[in-house]
């Protein structure tokens, strides 16, 4: 995604977000209403033809909360954008300290970060 990309999509994040950190503090009324102002701003916010591919992104967004919401895993998506670096190193390095005070060796963790950014973040 190019730079003019991240700035246009800056306000889907945020609505992604805040959506996905309500779900992770069980706040499902609020979660619902994020998601409801998502889907109005591809509707409403993004109608103009110069704008669909904001507007799919959008789109691309609201499957994946459709997705988590059918298999009841919405408090597994992972922040979009800016905010999402930050949480990617807090929890990971929260896990790393899981991982230590159980009593694995150095091997076994890194091999099971290894396996825990494949599974949440892809190969990329």
């Amino acid at each position: 995604m190019t730079k003019e990309n991240k700035k246009k999509n800056e306000f889907a994040d945020y609505l992604f977000n805040q959506f996905v950190k309500a779900e992770r503090r069980d706040k499902q009324d609020w979660s619902l209403n994020y998601w409801n102002v998502l889907t109005q701003y591809a509707e409403i916010g993004l109608s103009d033809e110069e704008q669909s591919e904001e507007r799919l992104y959008v789109f691309k967004l609201d499957i994946i909360i459709r997705e988590a919401m059918s298999g009841w895993n919405t408090h597994l998506l992972i922040l979009r954008g800016k905010e999402a670096e930050q949480d990617y190193r807090e929890r990971m390095k929260k896990y790393e300290e899981r991982l230590r005070a159980i009593g694995h060796d150095e091997a076994t963790i890194k091999q099971m970060l290894d396996y825990k950014i494949k599974l949440n973040y892809g190969t990329d």
